[in-house]
């Protein structure tokens, strides 16, 4: 049997772990929460297309480019500049897309900035019936890459491939972890 010295330390270890563990759970969350700015909350997002600047723009003022996804009407505001206002849903949000050049030439970052209003009950209950908007601005600028590069939204989620219904399943479980960032 330890005596009283071995127990309170292996409980000191055991609290300084436990409140270590704690502050990193919480400092991986605080990084996954929206900015906050004049009521209004900001999820910013960037992703990297393999296309020239005027590819990009043309794709997302061409009507006949198909549908990435994306709330609202797009208006231009200058070059390379772009703005939506949605208010069609029972959230009104606005965004902004800038589109840069990559470094070194490869291709155009598009950066998006998303802003949408919610109180804070309506956005707990959004979290979680997994309606959040961060993962929403992912999804959509995925699918907007997709479409640009390829001409379409590549998905494989009912392709053959061979497996059994098991392995598919913990497939689309593995996804949708990868998805909403281990919080699934």
């Amino acid at each position: 049997m330890a005596n009283n010295g071995t127990r309170w330390a292996l409980l000191g270890v055991t609290t300084v772990t436990a409140a270590g563990v704690g502050r990193a759970v919480a400092r991986r969350r605080h990084r996954r929460q929206p900015d906050r700015q004049d009521g209004w909350y900001v999820v910013r997002r960037a992703v990297t297309v393999d296309r020239p600047r005027d590819a990009v723009l043309a794709f997302w003022t061409d009507r006949s480019g198909g549908d990435a996804g994306w709330p609202g009407a797009v208006t231009v505001d200058g070059p390379g500049a772009l703005s939506w206002r949605g208010v069609d849903g029972s959230t009104p949000q606005e965004g902004r897309i800038e589109l840069v050049d990559a470094p070194q030439g490869r291709g155009t970052e598009i950066r998006a900035e998303l802003r949408y209003r919610s109180g804070p009950v309506r956005r707990v209950f959004g979290l979680v019936k997994g309606d959040e908007p961060d993962l929403a601005l992912r999804d959509a600028l995925r699918r907007a890459k997709s479409l640009i590069e390829c001409g379409e939204v590549l998905d494989t989620r009912n392709d053959p491939s061979g497996r059994s219904p098991a392995q598919e399943k913990a497939t689309d479980r593995a996804r949708k972890k990868l998805m909403t960032g281990g919080r699934a």
